[in-house]
């Protein structure tokens, strides 16, 4: 067969092709017989629009920006990342559009404004921290291109954004150390600066409180989210808390470097000590031992900040929608009941 256009799609799935065309932009109202059908045709003949064309038709560039700003080592090399850029990649090709990924910094600034503004490549943008939010959505929202925001931020409530629930993520953790009885629990969390970190001590303080249980505040500590930071931490609370039974990490990799600052004081895990982490990394099964942790729908959080941002951009959502999407506690050979943890 000769290379296909939406008007051949259109023939062979008995279809307008006006049909074809709001069914490739997902655009709602299409019914799911001609859906199917349209669906069936690209699928079994790999249809891709022409992209040239689409912009032409639309005036759109079918181009999304991703902006985040270095975040020390954590960057690319942190598997939460990873995963978090992938469902947004994925979803974006699904829909027919491309994704600019763009590291910010303050040197480059000018620049990056000059890129997103005035010249105009993309038709929304993605932001991962709130570095770059406070850096771009006002300018972004003066020049009316559609944002979306991987992580709550109360300073733009009117912006659509996508986070998981980390009051509850961290409430469930807590519970599940409590429920094995230890009672003396500490807490590293990431950065202080986001709205993340706030929910996830207040569930892990109110799991205590739920219980009866008093929380030690200078056994919760913020600093980063790095293994670095868990390595460092734990090797200054092994000497400062021998009553210290368990530990909470607000991510895997701070847990990775609490693990190991552990491993090398020779406290056994979970023998003598508990730890619970929090994302669910791929690598957290592969641990030693094989870490409980916290699972949050890391790729599904990039999917539907994707999807949000496309439906934005296609006028679908008018409002400013917030999704919360749920954790989920899933227990490996990291943790143990208080009881076999002699010193």
């Amino acid at each position: 067969m000769d290379r296909l256009n939406i008007d051949k799609v259109a023939k062979l799935a008995h279809v307008s092709r006006s049909v074809v065309s709001r069914v490739i932009n997902n655009h709602p109202n299409v019914s799911e017989e001609a859906r199917q059908r349209v669906m069936e045709v690209v699928e079994k003949y790999n249809y891709r629009p022409n992209s040239v064309a689409r912009s032409l038709a639309t005036r759109s560039t079918y181009q999304i920006g991703v902006l985040t700003s270095r975040i020390g080592e954590e960057s690319l090399g942190n598997g939460y990342w990873s995963l978090l850029y992938l469902g947004i990649f994925e979803e974006c090709i699904r829909r027919g559009y491309y994704v600019h990924f763009s590291f910010y910094s303050s040197t480059m600034a000018d620049e990056l404004h000059q890129y997103l503004l005035n010249e105009h490549h993309l038709d929304g943008v993605i932001c991962l921290n709130e570095e770059v939010t406070d850096f771009t959505v006002k300018k972004l929202a003066e020049k009316e291109i559609p944002i979306v925001l991987v992580g709550h931020n109360p300073a733009y409530p009117e912006i659509c954004s996508v986070d998981v629930n980390n009051y509850d993520g961290a409430y469930k953790a807590a519970k599940h150390l409590i429920e094995l009885g230890h009672k003396q629990v500490g807490g590293i969390f990431g950065d202080q600066n986001v709205q993340e970190t706030e929910h996830r001590i207040k569930g892990f303080k109110a799991a205590f409180e739920d219980a009866g249980l008093p929380t030690n505040e200078e056994s919760i500590s913020v600093g980063s989210y790095s293994q670095r930071d868990g390595y460092r931490t734990m090797n200054r609370w092994i000497k400062k808390y021998p009553e210290m039974t368990a530990l909470f990490c607000a991510s895997d990799t701070i847990a990775m470097g609490a693990l190991l600052a552990l491993y090398e004081n020779k406290i056994t895990v979970p023998d003598k000590f508990s730890v619970v982490g929090f994302d669910g990394l791929p690598i957290s099964r592969y641990l030693i031992p094989p870490l409980t942790t916290v699972a949050q729908p890391t790729y599904g959080k990039g999917e539907k900040a994707a999807q949000l941002l496309i439906d934005s951009i296609n006028n679908r959502e008018k409002d400013a929608v917030h999704l919360n999407l749920e954790p989920k506690l899933v227990i490996r050979k990291s943790t143990a009941p208080v009881k076999n943890q002699g010193a």
